[in-house]
């Protein structure tokens, strides 16, 4: 099954003048469906009372039992998962794993709550780290503490990853495409600008090197120091941490903190007093062709950006300010409560074969944090790692980082608001303040609605 929705973008290279987000477009999207319906659709409901969904099994494997995975992966990443499946369904005999393609996780959460509302659901699903706790908000995940065995104990995962899926002592989410932002930078255009070879060791400094860099060009285009995406407040999630602020307090809002107003006021004064960083349509297609000597990307776009540039990338740990601010991210594995158990004990096999023998071929492949213990000490990853150490550097970021805050994970709105916040930011050159205090005034009635639930299954 592939979904598949286009839309027209901005010329590359172009910045992003007009504010073309709306709150309705934003909030009656896959995320409002997430929240309103999964949120209640199979709370109460006995386990192993759902469908499985439809999909095409091959003639050759036509006497196995059906187990179905749904992916938000795309393009490369989506088929070095199908490489590793079909691994899987050569080295035995009794399953046969089906992946069914969606265009992202919007698209997939979408999917999802339409499915829980039909009772007709996959068998395990690719959740990222900001949507599996709404599902678990609505005792739709399977508990997986006891699928563990001496064969297959806990060890074999990367004990902080398994610890962010952790909740009341019980396992609902496992590591399988995590990641922490990391600073890109075009060592061509620092050397040409006189910055040294290195990240920058705060935000200040990163705003002085900009100005450095003021009048530069770069094969043939005016040069500026970075480029910001109002595509994803995950790289504002850290930014507010190092300022001493934060989205909340467990359940409690800190958006509108001194700190945090000062986070983004320090990007609003990069973007339209420095004239030295703005927002772009497509921080990647700029970072390759030099508009931008530096851009924030996830460890998971390593591979693919170093594939795309004709310059040597440096990578280097997020800025500091006050402290350290370095959000994890990325996506993990969940099995579906309400499937069969006999689906559920299939689905377990394909994420032990995943664990066992395709998280290192995924990390090398993908660029994605090594998740588990072999991984993590495979002679392969070892080697990639001294041969490009940029990757290293991505691994060793996550002694740094952290989970995003509480009210980013749960309260499903907060994400969709803070893109309309920081994209009147940096487009419009609204003030943070003003922004800021008028997103918690706009997300109140969101929180407490979620607060009840997560207060019975998660916090206090």
């Amino acid at each position: 099954m592939i979904i598949d929705h286009r839309s027209h973008r901005p010329r590359k290279g172009d910045p992003v003048t007009r504010l073309n987000l709306n709150r309705r477009r934003l909030l009656t999207g896959a995320g409002a469906v997430a929240a309103g319906v999964a949120l209640s659709g199979c709370v109460g409901r006995r386990d192993g009372d759902y469908d499985q969904v439809s999909g095409q099994v091959p003639p050759q494997f036509a006497r196995r039992d059906r187990v179905v995975l749904w992916s938000a992966f795309t393009s490369h990443n989506a088929e070095i998962l199908q490489t590793i499946i079909d691994r899987f369904n050569a080295a035995q005999t009794d399953i046969f794993c089906e992946i069914q393609l969606f265009p992202g996780y919007d698209a997939l959460d979408s999917k999802l709550a339409a499915s829980l509302t039909s009772e007709q659901v996959p068998d395990f699903i690719t959740l990222s780290d900001v949507s599996w706790n709404r599902y678990l908000l609505a005792e739709a995940l399977e508990p997986l503490t006891d699928y563990f065995d001496a064969d297959f104990d806990t060890t074999a995962f990367h004990p902080r990853f398994l610890a962010e899926g952790t909740v009341r002592d019980q396992i609902y989410w496992l590591p399988w495409a995590r990641s922490t932002p990391l600073f890109y930078y075009n060592k061509e255009i620092f050397a040409a600008g006189g910055l040294p070879d290195r990240g920058p060791d705060s935000y200040t400094e990163l705003r002085e090197w900009g100005r450095q860099l003021k009048g530069l060009r770069y094969r043939g285009s005016k040069v500026r120091m970075r480029g910001y995406t109002g595509e994803d407040d995950w790289y504002f999630q850290g930014s507010s941490w190092a300022f001493g602020g934060g989205y909340s307090d467990g359940m409690n809002p800190t958006l509108d903190s001194e700190p945090t107003i000062a986070s983004l006021e320090s990007d609003r004064a990069f973007i339209h007093d420095d004239q030295m960083a703005y927002l772009a349509s497509d921080i990647n297609a700029d970072f390759a062709s030099g508009v931008t000597a530096s851009i924030f990307n996830s460890t998971g776009a390593l591979t693919s950006l170093l594939d795309s540039v004709e310059f040597e990338v440096g990578a280097a740990f997020l800025p500091r300010q006050q402290t350290v601010g370095v959000p994890t991210g990325g996506s993990g594995l969940a099995v579906m409560r309400n499937a069969t158990r006999s689906r559920k004990q299939a689905a377990w096999q394909v994420i032990r074969y995943l664990a066992e023998h395709g998280a290192a071929d995924w990390s090398m492949a993908t660029g994605y944090l090594p998740v588990t213990s072999s991984a993590l000490h495979s002679p392969k990853i070892k080697k990639r790692n001294t041969r490009t150490p940029a990757y290293q550097v991505a691994q060793d970021q996550l002694s740094r980082a952290r989970t995003p805050d509480v009210m980013r994970r749960y309260v499903n709105e907060t994400i969709a608001e803070m893109q309309i916040a920081i994209q009147k930011v940096y487009a419009a050159n609204a003030d943070p303040a003003r922004v800021l205090r008028e997103t918690v005034r706009v997300l109140e009635p969101a929180i407490e609605r979620t607060l009840p639930k997560y207060q019975r299954q998660v916090g206090t």
